[in-house]
């Protein structure tokens, strides 16, 4: 069981930035009226690493008094009823981290007796943030990426993005 944060929650050490990078992007202008060819630019973040379920695993048994083979476990049951419980059209709550749920829409018939099953577009899984996680959207800072200049030394017809 992870323990709860304001009594045995550590903060990770000789972190350098909890900030989410991005990069400048010049784009289209997609505001209504603009000018064609118009051009603006866009702030996009990037994301600079990637956990895997191991690292992840590793990260929560750091933080709890399971081992990573007991979380690995508790995980991978997760992603089994989370899996069984959204096909049968559950609602899966997980308290103040968020909620799963899987929806559909179709296209149109223009009677009840035209429509059928096969009209349904193909499913998605919806998360909707708890608490817990709106508070970490609330709080997000940004920091910029270093410039990069590249020099093309041979000509192209292509548009390239650095």
């Amino acid at each position: 069981m992870l323990r709860n944060e304001n009594k045995f929650y550590k903060p990770l050490k000789n972190k350098t930035s909890m900030a989410l990078s991005y990069s400048l992007i010049k784009r289209r202008n997609m505001e209504k009226d603009a000018p064609v060819g118009s051009k603006l630019v866009y702030g996009s973040t990037r994301t600079t690493s990637k956990m895997d379920l191991n690292k992840l695993c590793d990260a929560i048994a750091a933080h709890s008094t399971a081992s990573r083979g007991d979380v690995m476990l508790v995980l991978e049951g997760l992603i089994y009823i989370l899996t069984e419980r959204l096909q049968a059209g559950t609602v899966v709550g997980m308290g103040n981290f968020g909620n799963f749920r899987m929806v559909a829409g179709s296209v149109g018939a223009s009677t009840e007796e035209e429509f059928n099953t096969s009209m349904f577009k193909k499913p998605r899984i919806i998360f909707k943030p708890g608490i817990l996680l709106r508070e970490v959207t609330n709080n997000a800072k940004f920091e910029k990426l270093p410039t990069v200049t590249v020099t093309v030394t041979e000509q192209c017809d292509k548009e390239h993005v650095y």
